[in-house]
């Protein structure tokens, strides 16, 4: 599998970026307006308003949510398969790794699906 372009890894840094920053325009402008995220179980969440939010939800429990990348592959159709280290940092103070695989699909720079593979099973009581 191919390792991924610069303009995608910047692509995925400045995403991360945003999310770390709690900047929800900036992360959503990264969206296609038809978006789907699948998250772990849990349901398919579709739309650029509705993943937008997701996210907001997500974030608003924690001080913090790093996701420095650890490898990244590029397919020709767009997919993009990617290892990061979530960075947890919670309002007490306490931060937690762990590791996520996610699939991304890009067209024309926006990300049309977002699929999330992890476990934030020792970090489910400070999410609920």
């Amino acid at each position: 599998m191919p390792s991924a372009t610069q303009h995608t890894i910047d692509l995925l840094t400045d995403y991360f970026a945003a999310m770390e920053a709690k900047d929800s325009d900036r992360f959503a402008a990264h969206y296609a307006d038809d978006i789907t995220l699948t998250f772990a179980g849990a349901p398919v969440v579709t739309g650029r308003d509705a993943v937008r939010q997701q996210m907001i939800d997500t974030l608003s429990k924690v001080e913090s949510l790093a996701h420095p990348l650890v490898n990244v592959w590029q397919e020709d159709n767009g997919v993009v398969i990617f290892e990061v280290d979530s960075v947890w940092t919670f309002r007490d103070g306490t931060t937690t790794t762990i590791t996520a695989c996610s699939i991304f699909t890009l067209h024309d720079d926006k990300i049309t699906d977002q699929r999330i593979y992890v476990d934030n099973g020792p970090i489910s009581h400070q999410l609920s």
